[in-house]
């Protein structure tokens, strides 16, 4: 029986000619490698070529794939009717060998296969079904386009630090924050200021969120479609390391990250459709906007025999009440006014952040202030008004989170 023998495939010494023509229309815009030539008969389908992008190349049964990055094609093919699965595995493996790439897998008859020669990684998996594809990647030396910035000393949007023409317009009244440049090319598609807002920061697997208030921003972006998810996710991560910024959480090539720098932290989240964002959180103290008036504190009292003041302000570990306290105190004077006759214990309560000792004493002493103030200020009579300082013994939130700690740290009042 006379030999059948093997088609003419080229590899070359990554430079290499091309075997055969199409045999009919190729997939617009494709064409053959410069590394491989195509099984003579076989089309085109597809192709997808990406200046910066990472592949896993298959390195055999129970062994990792091999992730290497750089210049990135891939071209999909349907060989010829009249030609056998066997035919092209035995042209294509053959040609791969004769030019001298170093097998790194080989599937045998199933089809599939990598090798490499230097910083050239191909992998080829021929299907029985009439098609095969092919996966180049040469390793380069990828450059960083994104640039992120310490948090400013004062808090609050700036301009852009990065000067980037979009290839669309921004959405109205959007613009980069000040702490990361936009990826080049990028364009924002959405945004969200709020002076006092709060967000659950990804810490990653089995840990908890982490929820953490202040001047919150949210920037939505799309980014070029001649980029990679990988060339996205390497350079926001590499600029925010440059920055100096520490990484509390980071999902790798997924392409989710946490990170902070003192008060301000961000997460970043990189999607494959084209699109990532950016979630800032400048900590700081949030006002209380929203006090009762005597009326509610009258009923409330009444109801349950303690309230809550909310809107007595004091500065960490301090016991001086602040000046915008002034609202609050001013309507709990108006209560007692309204009713002569009622006599209550001002109570300080705290997180339990520090020693106990430390807190019970620094809840008397706000408490202490809290009297001082209704006394001195708005007249209420001294042997009307208790103080006392509770500590940490009586929580009405969590202590295991900032903002249960928030919510602990008040001022009550306890009808005597």
């Amino acid at each position: 029986m006379k030999a059948v023998p093997y088609l003419l495939l080229c590899l070359a010494l990554p430079a290499a000619v091309h075997i055969a023509s199409a045999q009919a229309k190729d997939a617009e815009g494709c064409k053959d490698s410069p590394l491989v030539g195509r099984f003579p008969g076989s089309i085109i389908t597809g192709c997808d070529q990406k200046a910066d992008n990472s592949f896993a190349f298959s390195a055999g049964a129970g062994k990792p794939a091999k992730t290497i990055e750089g210049s990135y094609l891939r071209i999909q093919y349907n060989y010829p009717k009249t030609a056998s699965k066997p035919q092209v595995v035995r042209n294509m493996n053959t040609a791969i060998k004769n030019a001298g790439y170093t097998f790194d897998y080989d599937s045998g008859d199933y089809g599939d296969f990598t090798v490499h020669m230097g910083k050239t990684w191909i992998q080829i998996e021929i299907s029985g079904g009439g098609s095969y594809e092919e996966t180049i990647v040469v390793e380069t030396q990828f450059p960083q386009l994104v640039v992120a910035h310490a948090p400013p000393a004062s808090s609050g949007a700036a301009a852009s630090a990065a000067n980037v023409k979009p290839e669309k317009p921004d959405a109205q009244g959007c613009k980069d924050s000040p702490l990361m440049d936009r990826f080049p090319g990028s364009y924002i598609t959405g945004c969200v200021e709020k002076a006092d807002n709060a967000f659950d920061f990804t810490m990653g697997a089995g840990k908890p969120n982490k929820r953490l208030e202040g001047h919150y921003f949210l920037y939505e972006y799309n980014y070029p479609k001649t980029a990679s998810k990988v060339q996205i996710v390497r350079n926001l991560n590499t600029a925010l390391h440059n920055a100096g910024y520490t990484f509390d959480y980071d999902s790798g090539d997924y392409g989710d990250f946490t990170v902070h720098m003192g008060g301000t932290w961000l997460q970043v989240e990189i999607g494959g459709a084209g699109n990532y964002k950016e979630t800032i959180v400048q900590q700081t103290a949030l006002t209380q906007d929203v006090v009762a008036n005597a009326a509610a504190l009258s009923s409330g009292l009444s109801a349950s025999g303690h309230i809550v003041i909310n809107g007595i302000l004091f500065d960490t570990a301090k016991a001086d009440v602040k000046p915008e306290s002034g609202p609050a105190i001013e309507q709990v004077a108006k209560m007692l006014t309204q009713d002569p006759k009622l006599k209550v214990y001002v109570v300080g309560h705290t997180d339990n952040v520090g020693t106990l000792a430390s807190n019970l004493d620094l809840s008397k002493r706000r408490a202490a202030s809290v009297v001082q103030v209704l006394v001195s200020q708005y007249h209420v009579a001294a042997d009307r008004l208790a103080p006392f300082g509770a500590a940490s013994y009586a929580p009405i939130q969590s202590n295991d989170t900032e903002a249960g700690r928030a919510l602990n740290r008040r001022v009550e009042l306890v009808k005597q």
